[in-house]
């Protein structure tokens, strides 16, 4: 069955203009813990190669962008051939789906195959792959057991279609272990099998979980990697995918030209080049997440997703995300969230993600929750995630404004019901 509801436009974190306008806050500064970006900004040699850029504006961009192209297939030690960039994964996201639409619609036309492909997904996850999917008429199949959990062994044997998945997930922030998530592309070979990996580089062990060694030898195997949540140039709109090149020649002849501009082009080029950034930032992102994670726990009411909801012994780093359940507190997300932009943090709320609405049970091993919702709070440096914590512990404890108005909240089921195993 089609989900048409998904063609409807997807809510992401970082839309300061629409929380400023609803609230009526003007120019307050904003702190934004919503956009999961990197906290130590863009690198400068980013911002200097932009800024000399401006002299080419009068020229077209190179098509393909090939100078990235090639620095990005030294950098990953893979043929150019393997490498497509995009204006961000998104526009890439939309290219898998096209040529998975049309891969299904040959196989039609030959074979006279009666079903649409199935697109599967384990759920919350980015929303992207479920649009996508929908719009080129996919059917939608959920897994059964929420992300935390893996505990799906292989994918539908003899099925085509796609497999979206994060790596690290978002919003969960958890990654794969890289020789499981190979076999279940390996037993699947007729099944193409997206791997985001996003939010990988900010990981220290980054270079042991990736697949993008994997993809020279697999025909059923797509990596995406964002180059504006590493290196904090959002605006700029720039991500690649690497494949083989059968896949890649494939993606290409269904990009428009010129989608990724020449100020992109160079930002992406002498920012890979600063290996020192790319140190700097794992290094934050490991003490800082464990420390974060840690200090989250110790709110009343604010439980981080973490496998049996029990707090553990050292929270290990995973993405430079936590999200958290509201649980056993008057406040719901929505409110929460409006709470702390008056208080000027900007925080991203979860309930348009699947499983994350208001509502929705999480259960444990002997517990179960009703939530009042879900936020995502984004990895900052030292003092801006001291600020948060001071903060939401400040507003949650207090009688606001936003608690004058509180509705009944539904008792959510089906794949909204979580079992969180421990790992």
């Amino acid at each position: 069955m089609v989900d048409h509801r998904a063609k409807n436009p997807i809510q992401h974190g970082g839309n300061q203009a629409n929380i400023r306008a609803r609230l009526k806050l003007g120019n307050r500064p904003l702190l934004d813990f919503s956009a999961p970006l990197n906290a130590l900004g863009p690198p400068p040699v980013a911002v200097s190669a932009v800024r000399a850029a401006t002299e080419t504006i009068d020229r077209y961009p190179e098509p393909n962008s090939p100078r990235l192209v090639e620095r990005l297939a030294e950098f990953h030690g893979v043929p150019t051939d393997q490498i497509i960039v995009g204006a961000g994964t998104t526009e890439l996201i939309n290219l898998i789906g096209q040529m998975v639409r049309e891969t299904a619609g040959r196989r039609r036309r030959s074979f006279g195959v009666p079903k649409p492909p199935a697109a599967h997904l384990v759920e919350p996850s980015y929303g992207e792959y479920r649009r996508t999917s929908a719009q080129n008429g996919m059917r939608t199949k959920i897994w059964d057991e929420h992300v935390l959990g893996w505990a799906q062994e292989t994918f539908p044997e003899g099925k085509r279609g796609v497999f979206w998945t994060g790596h690290p997930n978002n919003p969960s922030g958890r990654a794969w272990d890289r020789t499981r998530l190979l076999n279940l592309v390996d037993r699947s070979p007729s099944l193409m099998t997206v791997v985001d990996e996003a939010y990988l580089p900010f990981l220290p062990d980054e270079a042991k979980r990736t697949l993008i060694g994997a993809t020279s030898t697999r025909n059923n195997l797509i990596v995406l990697r964002s180059m504006t949540k590493i290196y904090a140039f959002p605006g700029l709109r720039i991500g690649y995918a690497v494949a083989s090149p059968d896949i890649v020649a494939m993606l290409r002849r269904s990009q428009q030209p010129w989608t990724v501009t020449t100020a992109a082009e160079v930002a992406a080029i002498a920012a890979v080049d600063d290996r020192d950034y790319l140190r700097r930032t794992v290094e934050l992102i490991r003490t800082e997440s464990a420390r974060l994670t840690d200090r989250l726990w110790d709110l009343p009411g604010v439980r981080p997703l973490w496998p049996g909801r029990q707090r553990p012994s050292f929270a290990p780093p995973m993405a430079n995300f936590v999200v958290c359940s509201l649980v056993d507190t008057p406040w719901t997300s929505p409110q929460l969230q409006d709470a702390l932009a008056c208080r000027g943090i900007f925080v991203r709320e979860c309930s348009n993600y699947r499983g994350l609405e208001i509502g929705s049970v999480v259960t444990g091993p002997g517990q179960e929750h009703h939530t009042r919702g879900h936020l995502r709070f984004c990895v900052r440096n030292p003092a801006e995630n001291d600020l948060l914590i001071e903060t939401l512990a400040d507003v949650m404890a207090s009688e606001s404004v936003f608690l004058r108005s509180r509705e009944e909240i539904p008792v959510l089921s089906g794949f909204r019901r979580w079992r969180l195993r421990a790992r």
